[in-house]
């Protein structure tokens, strides 16, 4: 129904292009024909959006039990952190707000902490240091050594082989940020959408992480920290959160978040070694891919790319990461789609 809704209004817009040029060569231009014209495209871009992609049923999460909680599951842990700023930013062409999420089972989270603290206590004498990004790739700050640039080479050898030894599955969502502002919360196209970018974010993150809890991780809970950002904003989250769980989304029903994820979310600061570090990390490749449009290999996108959870199709769901919106740079991303992954796949 989409695709059919979307190629009517490219039909429409061929019309309306038409007019327009016959109306120009008489001299009696309309601006409000051009402004139709503008929104024509706008539905069809959204249009073109809700049609890609198979779609799974809701009926495709199976459960337990009807209280989790009560089946004392052990846990697999999402760490999330944002790298970029939930506003439009009109002087940026490829503005991006980026989301990263990296899950991991309970028991290797305190072997990644203790080699963090390993690496850190070999380049800084001390533990008391939390790797961040983009001054890391930078070289900037604490990262810098004086200019020794074999001591930088051998950081980033480290850093590398940290990341890759390490066992998690990798998760994001990245908005386009102008994009978005322009195509679907000016024209309030989809209202199945939260408006704010942040909430839209998590969103479309956590869909995927509950998609992977319950295909790839049965008899565990999930349990979500997301990295302080403060007061206000961090109870803001709770709320995004909360009402997933008891509202849903459109292509998952609250049962699938309450059956695999915990009720509640968790907030740390930054301070340490803690996986969030790799959010941290994740994040920044994940907004570099989306600004280049998706074309791009960042610093550590292929050591990331090898994690990202993936799941049949890879489409609508079964692929941890999401672009949104990406209509029109939708062949790059499924190109990507295709690569990423573990190599068995």
């Amino acid at each position: 129904m989409a695709r059919q809704r979307a190629g009517q209004l490219s039909e429409a817009g061929r019309l309306l292009r038409v007019a327009e040029i016959l109306l120009d060569e008489s001299g009696g231009g309309l601006h409000e024909l051009s402004q139709l014209s503008q929104r024509i495209a706008e539905q069809e871009q959204a249009e073109l959006q809700r049609s890609l992609g198979r779609i799974e049923p809701r009926s495709r999460f199976k459960y337990k039990s009807g209280h989790p909680i009560h089946e004392r599951r052990t846990c697999n842990q999402l760490f999330i952190d944002e790298c970029g700023l939930p506003v439009p930013e009109r002087h940026l062409e490829a503005g991006v707000f980026a989301l990263g999420g990296v899950a991991m089972q309970d028991e290797d989270v305190a072997d990644y902490c203790r080699e963090a603290d390993q690496v850190k206590l070999r380049f800084f004498g001390t533990a008391d240091i939390t790797f961040h990004e983009p001054a890391m790739r930078k070289f900037d700050g604490p990262y810098y050594f004086d200019g020794d640039r074999p001591k930088q080479r051998a950081f980033d050898e480290e850093i590398d082989e940290l990341v890759d030894r390490t066992p998690f599955v990798v998760f994001g969502a990245g908005i386009r940020k102008n994009a978005f502002a322009d195509r679907f919360v000016a024209t309030g196209l989809d209202p199945y959408l939260p408006a704010d970018m942040y909430s839209l974010a998590i969103t479309l993150l956590l869909e995927r992480y509950v998609d992977f809890m319950a295909m790839t991780n049965s008899g565990r809970l999930g349990r979500v920290t997301f990295e302080s950002q403060g007061p206000k904003e961090d109870a803001m989250h709770q709320l995004d959160y909360a009402r997933l769980l008891v509202g849903g989304s459109q292509w998952v029903p609250p049962s699938a978040f309450q059956q695999t994820i915990e009720p509640g979310v968790r907030f740390v600061p930054k301070s340490g070694s803690h996986p969030t570090e790799l959010a941290d990390m994740f994040s920044r490749e994940l907004l570099d891919w989306v600004r280049s449009g998706c074309t791009a290999k960042p610093k550590r996108w292929t050591l990331f790319g090898r994690r990202i959870y993936c799941r049949g199709t890879r489409a609508m769901g079964t692929f941890g990461v999401k672009v949104f919106p990406d209509s029109d740079i939708r062949d790059a991303i499924e190109n990507h789609r295709r690569e990423a992954g573990p190599p068995e796949n």
